[in-house]
């Protein structure tokens, strides 16, 4: 299995960081993206997480968007995900009742 099936951009403003994932999140580099997400996210006030791009999303993938949600709430970090409702990653995250726990959004706000 390949570790790098997920991508990651940061695009930093002040007082908030934009991630942009690409690719795959599955069993074979969920850690590892929690990992940098988790580092890259310290110390935002705000962060939006955009899995426009996101092609494939397995439990393991809904699980580290969970811990995100959870480091978020421990940290007071405002946290909303980017998901258009026709995507995978919104699909994914519908059946989960992710909205429960985290604001998802169709778009980026301008």
């Amino acid at each position: 299995m390949n570790d790098q099936l997920a991508t990651m951009e940061l695009e930093p403003s002040e007082g908030s960081l934009l991630v942009r994932l690409h690719g795959e999140i599955d069993l074979s580099n969920a850690n590892q993206m929690q990992q940098q997400l988790e580092k890259a996210i310290g110390g935002y006030p705000r962060v939006v997480v955009d899995l426009t791009k996101i092609e494939y999303l397995d439990s393991q993938g809904l699980r580290l968007i969970k811990q995100i949600c959870d480091k978020s709430d421990r940290e007071h970090t405002m946290l909303k995900l980017i998901a258009p409702s026709t995507s995978i990653a919104r699909q994914v995250l519908d059946i989960a009742r992710m909205s429960e726990y985290v604001e998802i959004r169709d778009a980026v706000e301008a």
